[in-house]
């Protein structure tokens, strides 16, 4: 353990070429490995973002302690996890991973290679998948390019991947499977009075284009027939050529709303909104406390829409 804080200290006090972060990569993972050995069976679970975490928590309570990958106010699409949390992923007996996020692409492989007694699961199975370019469904061999990762913002899929980790632990442990199930009830019957409560919220509206920076909402678009217009063209800052096109795009919508993420950059999206006079709103779908940030993404939708039919 001790070599391992020295070398987090390092990863993060020196700048070091990519080589040099593999090698030590390597280094890391062997003594992964090698404090494993002998131990007993743990009941660790590890998890790539925090709204994983809440769902974990829905079904097991607080019978297994949850290692969240992704730190709050990180980037999904470029972070690198700490040799300490490497450590701590060696240790665990789950992984549920959601699949198409950029860090989990860069480094999966590198974690199955050195994790051998994880069992990974992926959260994204049995859900229909967005194209992140088009917004469309695409068949199993596109998957592993340009899939839209953000699966949690649709609390259809979230039921989906309730129950994918209610199997795995009911399978892991057969003595807790009733409780397991109980628990999978109740959160899904919360699920669909949140469902209701969306749908109702939305009945009356007949503007349905709402303009975010990161497209973090496809999965909630397509559950509630709205329209997402994303000023981050192919994950990438936008051109100028970009930008106007959204600009007209929201003249054309009435969109008095640019909705942010605290993850990523802002000033692009505030210059648009100056651009059309409108206001810039957080919002935060990688929240821990899943549910509430549903209500509440919710709430600022319904007034961000509203707002366009009353300036028309």
């Amino acid at each position: 353990m001790h070599y391992i804080v020295i070398l987090e200290k390092s990863f993060q006090k020196k700048k070091i070429n990519k080589l040099m972060k593999n090698i030590l990569y390597i280094i890391v993972a062997f003594i992964a490995l090698s404090c494993s050995i002998a131990k007993k069976e743990s009941n660790v679970i590890t998890v790539s973002i925090l709204p994983q975490k809440y769902f974990v928590e829905q079904i097991a309570g607080d019978l297994y302690p949850v290692n969240v990958m992704l730190p709050p106010g990180a980037s999904p699409a470029d972070y690198e996890p700490t040799p300490q949390q490497i450590q701590e992923l060696s240790n665990s007996m789950f992984y549920f991973y959601v699949g198409h996020l950029g860090f989990e692409k860069s480094w999966m492989k590198r974690f199955r290679e050195t994790t051998e007694n994880v069992e990974y699961i992926s959260c994204s199975k049995r859900i229909d998948l967005l194209r992140s370019d088009v917004g469309h469904k695409h068949d199993e061999h596109e998957q592993e390019h340009g899939t839209d990762p953000h699966i949690w913002t649709s609390p259809e899929n979230v039921k989906t991947i309730s129950r994918t980790i209610s199997d795995a632990l009911s399978e892991k442990y057969p003595e807790n499977a009733t409780l397991f199930n109980n628990n999978l009830e109740n959160f899904i019957a919360r699920i669909d009075s949140l469902d209701f409560h969306i749908r109702n919220e939305f009945a009356d509206t007949t503007n349905n284009t709402f303009m975010i920076f990161h497209p973090a909402l496809s999965y909630y678009a397509r559950d509630y027939h709205l329209e997402q217009l994303s000023i981050e063209f192919e994950g990438k800052s936008p051109s100028p050529a970009h930008m106007k096109k959204m600009v007209d795009a929201a003249n054309a919508n009435n969109i008095k709303t640019v909705f942010v993420q605290s993850q990523f950059e802002t000033s692009k999206a505030k210059a648009v909104a100056k651009e059309i006079g409108a206001e810039v709103v957080s919002i935060d779908p990688l929240a821990e406390n899943w549910l509430d940030e549903m209500y509440a993404l919710t709430a600022k939708m319904k007034k961000a829409l509203t707002a366009h039919e009353q300036t028309n």
